[in-house]
């Protein structure tokens, strides 16, 4: 008898295995509904002004993105000085994204560059993205563009 029990137990869990990954949508066909190129909407500044390397008070400018690119859960924008930033979007829309800066800019000055941006893209093809950095940060939002 429990012989027989210990095969239905085996036969039961790759049963409960099989039925659990036939439920599962795969990676890359949720992230696809994202793909496409969105149009920035607004943006406005989180802070109005930071304090620079020399210790005085300075207005933060404001800024404007180029459009925001997805392709194969892949992100993409540039930022309003030229930087490149780069990351994912998830199968729920969370969008998390880095500065992808080359060695030793000019730009950079001497201290490290800290640029990110994390967001969310909602069932109507707004992405919102809040991009921070160590001085000014920044909201911005894409409208996906009809295909």
């Amino acid at each position: 008898m429990s012989k027989n029990s210990g095969l239905l137990w085996i036969c039961g869990f790759f049963g409960l295995l099989a039925s659990a990954n036939a439920q599962t949508p795969p990676a890359s066909t949720a992230a696809s509904t994202f793909d496409g190129t969105y149009r920035l909407v607004s943006t406005s500044n989180v802070n109005a002004t930071y304090t620079d390397r020399n210790g005085r008070t300075a207005p933060c400018p404001n800024r404007k993105p180029g459009p925001l690119h997805i392709e194969h859960g892949q992100a993409r924008y540039t930022n309003a000085t030229g930087y490149k930033l780069r990351g994912t979007v998830g199968p729920q829309g969370e969008l998390a994204m880095d500065l992808v800066a080359p060695p030793n800019s000019s730009n950079a000055g001497s201290q490290p560059l800290n640029l990110s941006g994390g967001g969310q893209i909602d069932s109507t093809g707004t992405a919102r993205v809040r991009q921070t950095s160590n001085s000014c940060s920044y909201d911005f939002v894409w409208q996906k563009a009809a295909q």
